[in-house]
């Protein structure tokens, strides 16, 4: 489909329970309840569903039935844990509803009972995320192998494959026969040692390839719903990837899952190629693609006693956005070196370029320049406009067919490689061109450099001259020499659907661990503030921020450690809430996860030397953890806009000349006019279009 043809659909909010629970079909006060384990009821994918029936006490468990639209289905379901409990993979499913009645055995059709409604979508999507974009398909080819395809890029049936890892520290493909003499044995959280084999699934799901991973010996009873294997701790780990891509193809690469620190400990690891970002920057489908991944995972493998995310940079920004938009996907969050939100971050990348180029044109010097961009080195900048190149790249990626690439007059149906079209289902299009409506840079009355004239880094002149060069850039993302006004009705809607980020939805009950190896002075892009950036978000929304725990140190091996410290925490955390929801079912989500944080778990630093600060994460520059690690800014700061970083549009006000504490001259102050016609930005309000989130799990 071309994306010119693509338009987004109305939204539909539909919220799921406090912390995301699946939903439930219930008896009422017969007792019976049926539940889908897999996922949400409304959203099943595949044909297939994992249903668990509870069953009264007044009902012996062989007098239970179960019937799928009027089809005895009961020989699908045993006993799991409890002899009251049933857990059935419910197949046969077709595309849209499908009734599930549970009764009681005996003459006629009986009573008590309870039903559901389960709606199933393919198995290729979409079930959220709206039409399908156009995808090349790489799972036949190299390094997947998979076999063939069918339109949707999907194979028929997964691989299977074995590696283990050597006592030399390695990974090897498993040969068949007898274990090797070299393979290494592990020990899990649970106190298991087991040998350190590993089961590798790969396949398709939502056009994306997926892998998972999960120590398990050949030969020994496989892992199911009803059996778990001796390797599993019974948790899952779903890992996210970096960068930000639009590439219109399934990729080569997922998050990762051989991975020596989660497997070695027990974990099971899934991911898939739409959850980098490098090949799919957008929430929406990621999100889908690791529910529906999950969902596969319950239904072949086991029930997970929770889920954690587990990734850096954008793999961090996925986890954030999928939790606050999507929550229940994933119960935890483990991040490092990462951003709150794509497009707020983006608008750095922009600014970098405005200011960099106004400001050598403004004559400022090289330590000037550096102030009004506000970052920690010179050279942070030239990492933003890493973001600047996504909105707008300059051509297609090469895998793109030059035959398939858009062109206004040759192939107006082609592939438009840019992120306003590449998330057109959320933003919607525009009728004029069919091209999806972009978020470009809003500059119009933001005075870049405010707060470096206020404090005498740069004179009147300069700051005048800098902001006459500011410009801004049109749809197409071509520069122009007038300042550029963003869309309100784009800017409105990645805010209710929460593609900027305010942590309003599921994050105020999600924990969050988050991590930062401190690269601020080496002009890595990674910068500290954007910890603040999330920590104040999150007060402001919520008034606290006890899910939150951040903790900053020295780059390298030490980072990791610390990021090791955070799994086994966040661990222990969703252990401690899992128990306190089974002893208290009447608290909510926010209260269970504030009650169940673990005593000694804060925000801090460790020091190169390897110590502990333990110390509440905060601006004030006196704190120990920022005198080691101090935070920078970026442009939008510097000139005045919050900390939060979560304004894309500004309103205005009026240019006033005491606003300033310095002197214009009369010519000074005329050119500032023409600058400003129509006011300056005024931080203390909201920004235009910004609203609070509409509600979770919507659909495009």
């Amino acid at each position: 489909m071309a994306l010119t043809a693509l338009v987004a659909t109305a939204l539909v909010s539909s919220s799921a329970p406090a912390g995301a629970a699946p939903l439930t079909g219930k008896g009422g006060d017969r007792g019976f309840d049926v539940t889908v384990v897999s996922g949400r009821a409304d959203m099943v994918s595949g044909g297939d569903a994992l249903v668990r029936v509870t069953v009264p006490r007044t009902v012996a468990p062989h007098r239970v039935k179960v019937r799928l639209d009027g089809r005895d289905v009961t020989g699908r379901f045993r006993p799991a844990g409890d002899k009251r409990t049933l857990l059935g993979l419910v197949d046969r499913l077709k595309l849209g509803r499908n009734r599930i009645e549970v009764r009681t055995h005996g003459p006629g059709w009986g009573r008590p009972g309870a039903a559901l409604t389960v709606v199933n979508h393919p198995a290729a999507g979409p079930v959220f995320s709206g039409p399908h974009i156009p995808l090349l398909c790489t799972a036949s080819g190299s390094p997947w192998h998979l076999g063939p395809v069918d339109a949707d890029c999907h194979v028929a049936e997964a691989q299977v494959s074995y590696r283990y890892r050597s006592t030399a520290g390695s990974f090897a493909d498993l040969p068949d026969g007898p274990l090797p003499a070299d393979v290494a044995s592990t020990t899990t959280t649970t106190g298991r040692t087991v040998p350190y084999v590993v089961r590798i699934e790969r396949g398709t799901i939502n056009r994306a390839v997926y892998e998972i991973a999960m120590l398990h010996q050949p030969g020994t009873p496989a892992p199911s719903p009803w059996a778990t294997t001796r390797g599993w701790n019974e948790r899952l780990v779903y890992t996210f990837g970096g960068a930000c891509g639009i590439g219109h193809t399934q990729a080569t690469s997922t998050g990762g899952v051989l991975d020596h620190t989660l497997l070695s400990r027990g974990y099971a690891v899934a991911s898939a190629t739409f959850n980098v970002y490098a090949h799919n920057c957008n929430d929406v489908t990621s999100a889908e693609t690791a529910m529906m991944v999950k969902e596969h995972f319950v239904e072949t493998l086991g029930v997970p006693a929770f889920t954690m995310g587990w990734g850096g940079s954008a793999g961090t920004m996925q986890q954030l956005l999928i939790s606050n938009a999507y929550p229940g996907i994933l119960d935890g969050v483990i991040g490092s070196i990462g951003y709150p939100d794509e497009r707020s971050t983006t608008i750095s990348g922009h600014e970098c370029r405005f200011v960099s180029q106004a400001a050598t044109a403004a004559g400022l010097s090289a330590a000037q320049q550096h102030a009004v961009s506000g970052f920690g080195s010179p050279n942070t900048c030239f990492g933003y406009q890493f973001f600047d190149s996504v909105d707008w790249p300059t051509a297609c990626p090469a895998h793109i067919p030059a035959d398939r690439r858009y062109h206004p007059e040759t192939n107006p149906e082609g592939i438009r490689c840019a992120m306003a079209d590449f998330v057109s289902n959320v933003y919607g299009v525009d009728p004029r061109t069919g091209a999806g409506r972009p978020i470009i840079p809003d500059t119009v009355g933001v005075q870049y450099g405010l707060a470096t004239l206020r404090a005498g880094v740069i004179s009147p002149e300069q700051f005048v001259r800098l902001n006459e060069g500011i410009g801004g850039l049109d749809v197409e993302g071509n520069r122009t020499p007038q300042r550029t006004s963003a869309n309100v009705a784009a800017i409105s809607r990645a805010y209710a659907t929460g593609r900027v980020n305010q942590f309003d939805g599921g994050l105020r009950w999600t924990p969050v661990i988050e991590t930062r190896g401190y690269t601020d002075p080496t002009g890595d892009f990674h910068d500290r503030f954007r910890s603040w950036t999330m920590r104040e978000r999150l007060v402001r929304a919520n008034g606290n921020a006890d899910n939150h725990v951040s903790v900053t140190g020295p780059p390298g091996a030490a980072s990791a450690a610390i990021q090791e410290q955070a799994l086994a925490d966040m661990d222990a955390w969703l252990t401690a809430r899992g128990r306190l929801a089974a002893a208290r079912p009447h608290l909510d989500a926010v209260a269970l996860t504030r009650l169940s944080r673990p005593r000694g778990l804060a925000d801090g630093c460790v020091t190169p030397e390897g110590e502990r600060i333990v110390e509440r994460l905060t601006l004030d520059p006196n704190a120990r953890c920022n005198q080691l690690y101090p935070y920078h800014r970026n442009p939008r700061v510097v000139a005045g806009g919050p900390t939060t970083s979560a304004v894309l549009k500004c309103q205005l006000q009026p240019l006033r000349k005491s606003g300033y504490g310095v002197r214009f001259t009369a010519e000074q102050w005329q050119r500032l006019r023409a600058v400003f016609p129509d006011g300056v930005c005024d931080w203390s309000k909201p920004g235009v279009g910004q609203r609070p989130l509409v509600g979770t799990w919507i659909r495009f």
